[in-house]
C-alpha cells in the first residue's frame, strides 16, 4: 500500500492562490497557508538498515540509513532523538534482519498517517524487511558420552549449546500451570524458548508419547492414559499418579528433571516438574493438583535429554550460572553441525502503546518473538488508539499474546496477512474489545490458539480469510465471545470450529466454509453458559453456509450445535437457512429451513429441509476439501461457492 504525500497535496493547496487572491487575502493570511505548506513539506522518511546503517548519518537516504529504527528502545544517536510526526515514514531494507523491537507511541492524523513499511515499493533492499527477534545458538558441540545425556542410546548424533537464558524458575517451581495465561517466568520451558531451524520451522520439545503432529505437543488424545484417577492428597501438598503400563522404569530418578502434562480442569492442560517416582508402585509424585480431574488420567511427559529419539527433538536443562544448555538431536547439518538455529530474545516485534492513533503498518516478515504480546500488538491505555491499518505482513515463529493483537482500539483494518506456524498457545488474531474493524484477504494456518479469537467486540466485518489447521488444546478456529455484536463473518475457508459464547448479538455466518477435516465433533457450538457479559445469544443468522465432515467416531458431532436444553437461555431470533449441514442438533429454536443436512437428524428439524448423505451428489470434490457444489444436484441455491484454499 502506497501512502498518498501529504506535501503534494499542500503543493497543490498552495499552487490554486494566484496573484490576484494572494494580495486579495491578506500577510497574515498568506503566512499562515504557507506555514501549513511548511508543516506538510516537513514530513519525513527515514531508511533503517541493521545490517549496515550508522546511527550518526542523517538516515534521510538510503545511503545515510540509520541502523536503528525510531522507537526501538536500543537506539542510540539519532534515532533515538527522533519524534515522529503525521506523515513520516520508516522504510526497514529489504531482505535485513533487523533485531530488536519497536514501540509507537506517536500518532499521525487522518490524512498524514505515521507509516512502518518493510519495502513495499522494492526500492530499498530485496523482497520483505525481517523483524526478528531470534538469536542464533553458534556454539555446538558434540556429546561426548552416553553419561552426559542420561544414557541415550543416539547419545553419539547429540549436540549441546549453553544459552544466556535462565530458565530456572521454568522447571523449577512446585505448582502446576496452564498451557495458556502462565507468566513467561513459569511458562512450561518451550513455550518460553522456542527453537527453531532457520526458515525451515520450529524445532519439536522431546515428550512421551510422541504427538502425532509435532507442532501440537498437548494434546490428550495423543497422551498416555491411565485408568486411575489422580490421587490429589490436600492434606500432603501433593498428587500421585499411578500408571502400571506406562510408568515401568526401574530407576527412581528416571523422570528426574521431567515436565509433566496433565489433562484436567474444563478441558485444558496443565504443567509441573515431577517430583519424585515410585518405581515399586508404579507412580509419580506430583506438585498439588487444583483443577478438577477426570476418571481416567491422560498425561504426557516432555523436556528430558532421555526422551530425545527422533531427528529435531530438543530439551533445555538449567545451570547453575544463570545460563542454560539445549540439547538438540538436529535433522540437517552443515559441515558437521547444526546451523541456523535460532530462539527468541526479545518478546513483542511492534507495540502500539500510549493511545497512539493514525499507524499504517506494512509489508514486513516478523519471526521469533516470545515471552510478550506476539507480533504486532496494541497495548491497552486511557486513550483508545484508532485507525490502524496492518497489512502485507507474515508473522511466524512467535510466541505470545497474539500475531496481531489489538486490544481497546477502535477502527482496526487487517489485510492481506498471512499469521502461521505460532507455538506456545499463541492465537492469530486476537481482537479484544474492539470496535469497527476489518479482517480481510489474510490466511492464518496452525497457530496454536485460535485463528480469530473476538472478546466484547464490535460493528466487524470478517471475510474472504482462510483459516486452517487450528487443532491445538482448546483452540477453534474462530471465537466470537462475550459480548460480541454486530459481526459479519462472510466467505471464509475454515477448518476446525467456530465457536459464539455468551451475549452475543445480531452475528451473520454468510456464505462460509466450515470443514471438520473428520476431526472435530463441531462446525459452530453456541453456548449460553457463564457470567461474563450476560447470557442472552440474540439474532445469530447461518446463511448458504456449508459447515460438514466431522469426526465419524463421536456419535454426537454435528454441524450446528446449540447448547443443551434448560440451559440458562435458548438463542433468540435465530435463523438457519439454506445451507449443507453436517446436522443440527440441541437447543436450537427458530427458523430452520431450507437446508440440506448430510446425516440424520431429529424429527423436529427435517420440516421444510431434506437429507442427502451421499456428499459426492453435493459437492465438486469433498475428498480434497471443494466443496462447491457439483452442477445438476438438489438444492443448488443452498451451500458456500467458495474454492478450495490454494497450497503454500
Amino acid at each position: 500500500m502506497i501512502r498518498p504525500n501529504p506535501a503534494t497535496h499542500c503543493q497543490r493547496m498552495a499552487a490554486k492562490l494566484n496573484g490576484t487572491t494572494r494580495r486579495a487575502i491578506g500577510r497574515k493570511l498568506l503566512l499562515a497557508v504557507f506555514m501549513l505548506w511548511a508543516g506538510c513539506a516537513s514530513a519525513a522518511t527515514y531508511y533503517v538498515d541493521f545490517a549496515d546503517g550508522d546511527n550518526n548519518a542523517d538516515g534521510r537516504s538510503p545511503r545515510t540509513a540509520w541502523k536503528h529504527a525510531p522507537g526501538d528502545p536500543n537506539a542510540e544517536g539519532k534515532p533515538a532523538d527522533v519524534t515522529l510526526q503525521p506523515g513520516d515514514t520508516i522504510i526497514l531494507k529489504g531482505g535485513v534482519a533487523y533485531h530488536g523491537e519497536i514501540r509507537l507511541d506517536v500518532s499521525g492524523t487522518a490524512d498524514e498517517p505515521i507509516t512502518l513499511d518493510g519495502n513495499t515499493a522494492g526500492e530499498f533492499g530485496d523482497g520483505r524487511a525481517i523483524l526478528d527477534g531470534g538469536r542464533p545458538v553458534t556454539n555446538w558441540q558434540r556429546v561426548e558420552s552416553a553419561q552426559q545425556v542420561d544414557g541415550n542410546p543416539r547419545w553419539q548424533e547429540i549436540f549441546y549449546a549453553d544459552i544466556d537464558l535462565d530458565i530456572s524458575g521454568n522447571v523449577g517451581h512446585d505448582r502446576f500451570v496452564p498451557h495458556r495465561k502462565a507468566p513467561s517466568s513459569r511458562q512450561a520451558p518451550w513455550q518460553r524458548v522456542i527453537l527453531t531451524d532457520g526458515t525451515h520451522g520450529l524445532l519439536p520439545i522431546a515428550q512421551l508419547p510422541k504427538p502425532s503432529d509435532p507442532f501440537y505437543p498437548d494434546l490428550p488424545r495423543d497422551f498416555h492414559e491411565s485408568p486411575h484417577r489422580l490421587e490429589v492428597r490436600q492434606d500432603q501438598d501433593k498428587t500421585i499418579l499411578k500408571d502400571p503400563e506406562n510408568l515401568t522404569a526401574d530407576d527412581p530418578t528416571y523422570y528426574e528433571g521431567m515436565i509433566i502434562g496433565i489433562h484436567g480442569g474444563n478441558n485444558h492442560v496443565y504443567f509441573a516438574p515431577v517430583k519424585e517416582y515410585d518405581p515399586d508402585g508404579h507412580r509419580l509424585v506430583l506438585p498439588h493438583f487444583s483443577p478438577s480431574t477426570y476418571e481416567q488420567t491422560r498425561y504426557a511427559l516432555y523436556n528430558s535429554v532421555r526422551l530425545i529419539d527422533r531427528p529435531g527433538e530438543w530439551a533445555i536443562v538449567p545451570l547453575e550460572d544463570g545460563r542454560s544448555r539445549i540439547y538438540l538431536l538436529p535433522d540437517r547439518r552443515e559441515e558437521g553441525r547444526p546451523t541456523d538455529i535460532g530462539f527468541p530474545e526479545f518478546s513483542t516485534a511492534v507495540t502500539i502503546d500510549s493511545g497512539a492513533s493514525h499507524l499504517r503498518i506494512q509489508g514486513l516478515l516478523i519471526q521469533r518473538y516470545s515471552g510478550g504480546d506476539g507480533g504486532i500488538s496494541i497495548s491497552r491505555s486511557r486513550t483508545r488508539s484508532r485507525d490502524i491499518t496492518i497489512t502485507d505482513c507474515e508473522i511466524r515463529f512467535v510466541s505470545g499474546h497474539a500475531g496481531i493483537g489489538p486490544h481497546y482500539a477502535d477502527q482496526i483494518n487487517i489485510r492481506n496477512v498471512s499469521i502461521h506456524q505460532n507455538p506456545g498457545w499463541t492465537t492469530g488474531i486476537f481482537l479484544n474489545r474492539v470496535n469497527d474493524f476489518q479482517v480481510r484477504d489474510c490466511r492464518l494456518d496452525k497457530n496454536s490458539g485460535s485463528g480469530i479469537r473476538m472478546y466484547e467486540c464490535g460493528v466487524g466485518d470478517i471475510r474472504d480469510n482462510t483459516i486452517l489447521d487450528h487443532f491445538g488444546m482448546h483452540a477453534s478456529a474462530v471465537n466470537v465471545y462475550e459480548g460480541c455484536h454486530d459481526i459479519l463473518l462472510k466467505r471464509n475457508y475454515i477448518q476446525n470450529t467456530a465457536t459464539i459464547n455468551r451475549n452475543a448479538e445480531d452475528i451473520v455466518f454468510r456464505n462460509n466454509v466450515i470443514d471438520g477435516l473428520g476431526k472435530s465433533a463441531v462446525g459452530v457450538g453456541m453456548w449460553t453458559s457463564g457470567r461474563t457479559g450476560g447470557r442472552a445469544l440474540k439474532n445469530i443468522k447461518f446463511v448458504n453456509n456449508t459447515i460438514v465432515n466431522f469426526n465419524p467416531d463421536v456419535s454426537w458431532a454435528t454441524g450446528i450445535l446449540g447448547q443443551r436444553r434448560n440451559s440458562p437461555g435458548s438463542p433468540e431470533g435465530l435463523v438457519i437457512r439454506g445451507n449443507i449441514l453436517a446436522g443440527v442438533a440441541e437447543d436450537l429454536p427458530g427458523q430452520i429451513e431450507n437446508n440440506i443436512y448430510t446425516h440424520t437428524v431429529e424429527d423436529r428439524f427435517l420440516r421444510g429441509n431434506r437429507v442427502v448423505k451421499d456428499v459426492n451428489d453435493l459437492f465438486m470434490d469433498p475428498d480434497n476439501g471443494d466443496f462447491r457444489r457439483r452442477p445438476g444436484g438438489p438444492d443448488m441455491n443452498a451451500g458456500a461457492d467458495i474454492p478450495p484454499p490454494s497450497p503454500q
